[in-house]
């Protein structure tokens, strides 16, 4: 599969949360909804900005996974 952020070759795997968990090589690991996963067809994420957001989830809380979800979502 691919990243849903940069569109390269990523792993991905279940949520206990719901969702899925990617690993990307470039944008790290985060959780992405089955919300959002849904609206991407018809409304793209703003790649600098959501890794921008991943990046700052990251360094405020360190034992969280970094989410993308409807509230953190940031579209094109």
């Amino acid at each position: 599969m691919n990243c849903y952020l940069c569109a390269i070759e990523a792993q991905q795997r279940e949520s206990t949360q719901g969702g899925k968990v990617v690993v990307c090589r470039d944008c790290g690991e985060y959780l992405i909804s089955d919300v959002v996963i849904r609206q991407l067809p018809s409304k793209p994420l703003n790649f600098s900005r959501m890794r921008e957001d991943l990046h700052r989830q990251r360094q405020s809380n360190a034992t969280s996974m970094a989410q993308i979800n409807s509230e953190t979502a940031v579209w094109a």
